[in-house]
């Protein structure tokens, strides 16, 4: 199998660096849509269990992430203007593969903010792929209520005085290069923690640290736009394809019962959850990753791939 790694600019002038994996035997091809801070690296193993399903993917860093063009002058902050933004990069990286490498994507698998981004794309346009597997849908901020409404507060306070690439509070010392912390929130499985540390110390530039205020504001925007959008879309035809969303018990960074309370009655979505995982799912330990591909298998089956 080979796991390469380009890049391309956008007619906007924007770089998207991306990774196409192409076991010998695909015949069908998986677009993963990344988290906040995450790069292709991350995903190796990832496009290694999809090989051993005979499923070739795509993936790259949305910008702002990883080797992607950066938005602001301190390179560690992530920050994005507008989650269309995010969508640009989709359609972006979706066209090149298709012209440059005749690869065209079927199913969508996200993670995290990656579903804020796909979930708003399925809407604008239903057929854009057959189907989807979610992993920690960033519907909602995790926590306390409170916390999200102070948080919606101080970022849409910031960006209205025009300090949108600033750190929130608290931010700007986080770093993903952080010794591993049993009681962190995001894996509880301390060798992945460490081979995603070391991809970063030989390759500083992949890094992402603290959370800025645009980038906060851009995502609660869109999730209040998503939010009123599936309102209507109760009330009338819904065509969304078959999609899985699978929700860590132990999440800490979104909120469960967003999702569930969003888009638990709704057709074609199945909601899994995987009791006691953290965020990050697939950097999980093998406990928890070996019931996350059970339930990719069963989607799969489920929701059987049609021939290019």
């Amino acid at each position: 199998m080979t796991f390469v790694i380009d890049q391309f600019t956008s007619p906007d002038n924007i770089t998207l660096r991306y990774a196409l994996s192409s076991p010998p035997n695909a015949q069908h091809y998986v677009l993963v849509l990344q988290g906040r801070g995450e790069y292709v690296e991350r995903y190796q193993e990832t496009t290694e269990d999809l090989a051993e399903r005979g499923l070739g993917c795509v993936t790259f860093d949305f910008r702002g992430h990883g080797g992607s063009t950066r938005a602001t002058n301190d390179r560690t902050m992530g920050y994005v203007a507008d989650v269309a933004q995010y969508a640009t990069d989709v359609r972006r990286v979706m066209d090149h593969v298709k012209h440059t490498h005749g690869v065209e994507c079927e199913l969508v698998l996200t993670h995290s903010t990656g579903g804020l981004v796909a979930m708003g794309m399925m809407l604008d346009q239903p057929d854009l792929w057959q189907s989807a597997v979610m992993i920690a849908p960033f519907f909602g901020l995790g926590g306390p209520d409170w916390i999200s409404l102070a948080a919606q507060f101080i970022s849409a306070s910031l960006c209205r005085y025009g300090f949108d690439k600033q750190y929130l509070p608290g931010q700007s010392k986080l770093s993903p290069l952080s010794a591993f912390d049993p009681q962190n929130i995001l894996t509880s499985d301390p060798v992945r923690y460490a081979r995603n540390v070391a991809i970063l110390e030989n390759t500083p530039d992949l890094v992402v640290g603290g959370v800025s205020a645009g980038w906060l504001d851009a995502c609660f925007k869109a999730q209040a736009s998503l939010s009123d959008r599936v309102e209507q879309m109760k009330s009338g035809a819904l065509s969304l394809p078959p999609i899985t969303m699978t929700l860590a018990g132990n999440d800490q960074v979104v909120s469960n019962s967003v999702t569930e309370e969003m888009f638990g009655s709704l057709p074609n979505i199945t909601i899994r959850e995987i009791p006691e995982a953290r965020h990050e799912i697939l950097q999980e330990r093998d406990l928890y990753r070996d019931q996350f591909w059970k339930i990719f298998d069963d989607h799969i089956e489920r929701c059987a791939l049609r021939s290019q």
